[in-house]
């Protein structure tokens, strides 16, 4: 998905449903396809350390990688894995194997994930695993790793097939864009054109339907599916977004919150010599540990250790 659904829908549905700090929520889960490589505009080194001016380090984790960096093992496994990527419920067939890497859209471990990060009223947390838990529409039946699984071209296709086996790579940008129709070339002839306003309108609404069990404070899902899927059915990315915004002004009066990628980062850190060096420090670990970018690290460890418990035995 992109950020017209994994911020500005996540926005409205987190607003609508009335939890706590649903802007928090909606950056939060925007953020883990940001928080990579690029910081401020420049490819960079993600750091395996920060230090503080007074001494000592802190251990960041990136929650998304966008570089050739894509091809190490590591990242497939701690990255793209419990992030983009999650196991499933290994119960589709392609070209007659079956792969238990392989993501399932609403899957039980999404919605353990997700029922996780609810219990623990962390707003961080919770759009993290909303971020991973959409993605397991829009990324379904593709693995985070690098195999033969996730090769969506005939082999015989040489020019398409020059994207690494990694995610959904080979396809590009395709099953991202909520109004894209694509054809999955691993699938029945049946099966293969995918339409992604089927597949987000489905996230959509089993997302509202959790959080607002969770709250119990939301109109019924009776009352917004028409507003959804007017939102989906929207023709472009821009479009869908002002969809959106006129949704949250109709109901309360209010714009959404802008969006900027850099906000969390810049509030802690300094640049030290950022375009010669390439590096960073921390202005002091008191105001660190109070700031949404080191809370937004402590949820993300806290959702990865919780997919490595899930999925141990792959």
């Amino acid at each position: 998905m992109e950020k017209d659904f994994h911020y500005d829908i996540i926005y409205s549905i987190a607003r609508l449903t009335e939890c706590a700090n649903p802007e928090i929520i909606a950056h939060a889960s925007q953020f883990v396809d940001d928080n990579s490589e690029r910081w401020f505009g420049e490819d960079v080194p993600f750091p395996e350390k920060i230090p503080y001016s007074t001494g000592g380090h802190y251990f960041p984790i990136m929650t998304q990688s966008m570089s050739v960096l894509s091809v190490d093992p590591y990242i497939q496994k701690f990255v793209y894995i419990p992030f983009h990527f999650l196991p499933g419920n290994n119960n589709v067939t392609i070209q007659g194997k079956k792969n238990p890497l392989s993501t399932t859209p609403g899957s039980i471990n999404a919605i353990q994930l997700l029922q996780k990060a609810l219990a623990s009223n962390d707003p961080y947390r919770i759009g993290i695993a909303l971020h991973t838990f959409a993605d397991t529409w829009s990324h379904q039946n593709f693995t985070g790793m690098e195999e033969d699984w996730n090769a969506v071209y005939p082999w015989y296709d040489i020019s398409k097939n020059l994207a690494p086996h990694i995610g959904h790579a080979n396809a590009g940008h395709s099953p991202d864009v909520i109004s894209e129709i694509w054809t999955d070339h691993r699938l029945a002839v049946e099966d293969r054109q995918v339409d992604n306003k089927t597949r987000a309108l489905e996230a959509i609404l089993l997302i509202y339907l959790t959080l607002n069990k969770h709250t119990g404070k939301g109109p019924g899902l009776d009352k917004v599916k028409d507003d959804y899927t007017k939102i989906v059915g929207a023709a472009d990315f821009n479009s869908r977004i002002a969809t959106v915004a006129s949704l949250i002004r109709d109901k309360f009066g209010e714009e959404v919150p802008s969006y900027d990628s850099n906000v969390w980062t810049s509030a802690v850190l300094k640049e030290k010599g950022f375009v010669v060096k390439k590096s960073f420090e921390f202005r002091d670990e008191v105001a660190l540990k109070t700031s949404d970018w080191y809370k937004f690290n402590q949820a993300a460890k806290a959702q990865l250790a919780f997919v490595l418990s899930l999925i141990e035995d792959l």
